[in-house]
């Protein structure tokens, strides 16, 4: 094996945001749909950083693939899933970025939808937010291994569930090919605006937004 897989930690931040900058944050279907990110090499969402230091970052539970010369080839960022709220918390409320601020409504949107029937209530479930590898090493089951350790993690910590909304196509086959459960659809064409016209029309195959959980 080329890489191998370590538990991502604070001092890494620098690292898996240049990583995520580079392989994640423009092309995801969602983000690249409403060009969330300005043209620009180095161009990048300051709210999309802040949100995914805040949540993933030094908590033990996400993960990095590295390769044989110390290069983030992968990385998965989970987080532990927040008591569902019918309100809309205040990080939403108070988010300057109005592009962002519509990604960070739909999956609260998506959020209440998963919760509606309580079936999470009193249970403790690992969120896997970012799914993401290096366009060069792919085909290589990276994404694959990311999970099936994370999987392994979220059971040695006592989790009872793992849940992957899958904004993207991709991201749920792995999802799907591990055993996950769809319990959740969202067609994008069916999320939409005052005037009744989607807010999110990313290109195909990303037709939906899909909530995916595995139970441990």
């Amino acid at each position: 094996m080329d890489y191998h897989i370590e538990i991502i930690n604070k001092d890494d931040k620098l690292k898996v945001l240049k990583f995520l900058r580079r392989f994640f944050f423009r092309d995801e279907p969602l983000n690249h749909c409403i060009q969330l990110i300005p043209e620009g090499e180095d161009s990048t969402c300051v709210e999309l950083e802040d949100y995914c230091s805040y949540s993933s970052l030094g908590n033990n539970l996400s993960l990095k693939a590295v390769s044989a010369s110390g290069a983030i080839v992968g990385l998965e960022l989970n987080g532990k899933m927040e008591p569902p709220s019918n309100e809309e918390p205040e990080y939403i409320r108070s988010c300057k970025n109005a592009k962002f601020k519509k990604i960070l409504r739909l999956l609260h949107h998506i959020d209440k939808g998963v919760n509606m029937g309580g079936q999470f209530r009193n249970c403790n479930v690992m969120e896997i937010k970012i799914l993401s590898v290096d366009t060069s090493w792919r085909g290589k089951g990276i994404a694959k291994t990311l999970m099936e350790k994370s999987i392994e993690i979220a059971k040695e910590q006592g989790f009872h569930y793992a849940r992957a909304d899958c904004t993207s196509f991709f991201s749920g086959k792995v999802c799907a090919r591990l055993g996950f459960e769809a319990i959740y659809n969202l067609n994008y064409n069916d999320y939409v605006d005052e005037d009744g016209k989607p807010i999110f029309s990313p290109a195909s195959p990303h037709t939906a937004a899909i909530t995916y959980v595995k139970k441990l």
